[in-house]
């Protein structure tokens, strides 16, 4: 069931659930999301779009402002917010680590930066100025996947790129993939098909190695996939309402989630309880 909660909770809540590793140690059945709040004293001008953890003391947050050099990377070390140098270049959507060692950024240009020896570097993606890369997660450090598109003429749509132990990045070519529509985020369950989704209600699946689409029969955004090992597997979206499906191992089906504003942020815990976020300041708690 799925339950609306303040919006005051929901600002709280969206950056910190969002941020929480997937492999923290799971917590008693019923304890729902464990949370600590704390107050970090540091204004900032970028905005920033993705958070990723590797416990509470070891933290990245990335964004930007729209300069052609706006990309920044901050890093939270348990008492302070610290802009990490990166090679220059634009704005950062995503943040994602393998563990405290190995850690992705990826944004706009393309880009998808590394952290390496406590540095980031540039990983060549030829993917070009026009594109976006929305979205990145990888089942392991040598099993790492980004999507993506553009939201200028001419740009690319239908972008997948994946990268193995080598870390060199090569797009994926296949005919289940949409030429026409972008896609904003990944995800995969342990075991199990590897999840992909975006505009125009469109969704992807990997499963060994046989790409397949599952539309989910509206004509509309789908912003984030996100799911446990025990299940489920939510994607969340909409435009001028919010939109929940779980995949009920071959197809999406829809939640009911009434009235709700559109949603562009969904997490769900080892225990299955799963927290949506979106528009004006709402929260969903299942």
């Amino acid at each position: 069931m799925l339950r609306r909660m303040s919006r005051g909770a929901a600002l709280l809540l969206s950056l910190l659930v969002l941020g929480c590793d997937d492999d923290a140690t799971d917590p008693p059945p019923d304890a729902g999301f464990p949370l600590t709040l704390r107050a970090v004293n540091a204004p900032l001008e970028p905005a920033l779009f993705g958070v990723w953890g590797a416990g509470d003391d070891v933290i990245w947050m990335v964004g930007g402002t729209a300069e052609a050099d706006g990309g920044v990377i901050y890093r939270f070390d348990g008492a302070r917010l610290v802009l990490e140098p990166t090679p220059p270049g634009p704005r950062l959507w995503w943040v994602w680590g393998a563990d405290a060692d190995h850690v992705w950024a990826c944004g706009e240009g393309g880009r998808i930066l590394y952290r390496r020896d406590g540095a980031w570097e540039d990983q060549p993606t030829a993917l070009g100025e026009k594109a976006i890369l929305w979205g990145l997660w990888g089942r392991a450090a040598d099993d790492l996947w980004a999507v993506g598109g553009s939201i200028r003429p001419g740009g690319p749509k239908g972008v997948v790129m994946h990268a193995d132990s080598t870390g060199a990045w090569t797009r994926v070519d296949d005919a289940a993939l949409p030429p026409d529509l972008s896609l904003y985020k990944v995800w995969g369950a342990p075991g199990g098909p590897l999840h992909v989704v975006g505009e125009g209600g469109v969704t992807l699946t990997l499963t060994d190695a046989t790409w397949a689409r599952h539309d989910v029969g509206v004509l509309d955004l789908l912003f984030t996939v996100h799911g446990a090992a025990a299940g489920p597997t939510l994607t969340v979206g909409g435009l001028t309402e919010g939109l929940v499906f779980r995949w009920a191992g071959a197809a999406w089906a829809p939640e009911p989630v009434a009235g709700a504003p559109p949603l562009n942020g969904v997490v769900v815990g080892p225990d299955g309880t799963a927290l949506a976020v979106g528009a004006r300041g709402v929260m969903l708690h299942r």
